[in-house]
């Protein structure tokens, strides 16, 4: 069984759930960490961790563990680059919104991919958090992103994983009271991450010394399976369409997309945050009509020659002049207002109740779109 090393090499993932921003992605390369293999004590439990989880996806009532009293009211944000630094204006929104729990993401894991034949997944786009006490006030909660092909082999790298969270909690002087995970599962993944997050549990006190809550994220096509085993889910009212769709409108949200799924939220068995965008991207397509590359970063629809571009019906703009079939020919900048926004929280919260909201993400250019009544009506 391959191992799970804990470096940081100079990549990223891309997926699509999340964006980085427009921040300067700085990549710092740490420690290389081989830690020790998984004990033959904790495959002996595997068996009786999986009953567990089984009886846990079966039972009828709501999951209940000792620090599910993290589930509360209070506003929150997530932090999703690779270096933590806040300016002026993000401060402010910090304070004025009385934002007291930060889930930031420590890193993503991915597959190898041949990158080191002795490790089949490995850490990547590990962030780089600040060597003074700003985290202090905050109620930190550390985020990995899992891609499905990775899931699958968490018996590599469930206790590395764990070990590699307390170490930089203990590097960084953060005393946290719980992890969340982030994992776009499905039917074919689903027992995979369901074990992975039963054990990744144990491991977590093992090293922590103490009981740490697990929280999952979950997107609008999981409400229709049964909730993971964790202390509440985040609801995930985004990237609800196919960006990869020439005729799609806003991939971010639609609420057109959001309809079909808020009826499973009424017999949900799980408490829920519920997670609102405020980001922007833009899509690139050929002149076929094929998806080209999805760029994350807010400041790219603004290098465009507005004087070049013709809008068309379905909101995406047409390259003037001619252009081979493979080439640049057709944008798509997509942004969502604060209408459609309220629209999405109003229908979910009218299916399941009032709901904490966890707005994603922290950053100033993106922030700065919405005024600060806007930002209050989120929050509210």
């Amino acid at each position: 069984m391959g191992g799970f090393c804990l470096c940081f090499p100079f990549h990223t993932t891309s997926h699509p759930f999340h964006t980085t921003g427009a921040s300067t992605v700085r990549y710092q390369r740490t420690a290389m960490l081989f830690l020790p293999r998984i004990s033959k004590t904790k495959a002996m439990r595997k068996t009786i961790l999986m009953c567990a989880a089984a009886l846990l996806c079966l039972c009828g009532c709501r999951h209940k563990y000792p620090n599910n009293k993290l589930y509360s009211g209070e506003n929150s944000v997530y932090y999703w680059q690779t270096w933590y630094y806040t300016n002026d204006y993000e401060k402010r929104f910090l304070a004025d919104h009385d934002i007291q729990t930060m889930y930031i993401r420590f890193f993503d894991v991915e597959p190898n991919h041949g990158w080191n034949d002795h490790d089949k997944c490995r850490p990547v786009a590990t962030i780089t958090l600040p060597d003074d006490e700003s985290l202090g006030r905050f109620n930190v909660v550390p985020v990995v992103f899992i891609t499905p092909e990775a899931i699958v082999e968490y018996e590599s790298f469930t206790d590395h994983l764990a070990h590699r969270i307390h170490a930089m909690c203990v590097k960084n002087h953060l005393d946290i009271k719980e992890v969340q995970f982030d994992c776009d599962w499905t039917t074919s993944t689903r027992e995979a991450y369901f074990q992975f997050l039963v054990e990744v549990r144990e491991a977590l006190k093992n090293y922590f010394e103490k009981e740490i809550a697990v929280s999952s994220t979950i997107r609008l096509h999981q409400l229709a399976q049964a909730p993971p085993a964790v202390d509440y889910g985040v609801l995930m009212c985004y990237n609800t369409g196919d960006f990869k769709d020439f005729n799609t409108r806003n991939a971010i949200l639609d609420t057109k997309d959001v309809q079909p799924y808020v009826k499973y939220l009424k017999h949900y068995k799980l408490p829920l945050k519920l997670a609102l965008p405020a980001y922007s991207w833009t899509v690139e397509f050929d002149a076929n009509k094929s998806f080209l590359r999805l760029n994350r970063f807010q400041n790219d629809y603004d290098n465009y020659d507005s004087s070049m571009l013709k809008r068309l019906d379905n909101g995406t703009y047409e390259i003037l002049g001619e252009v081979p079939d493979n080439a640049l020919k057709y944008i798509r900048h997509e942004e969502v207002s604060a209408k459609t926004i309220l629209e999405a929280k109003d229908l979910v919260e009218k299916n399941y109740g009032k709901m904490p909201i966890v707005l994603y993400h922290l950053d100033s250019v993106l922030l700065s779109k919405y005024n600060d009544d806007e930002l209050k009506a989120f929050f509210d």
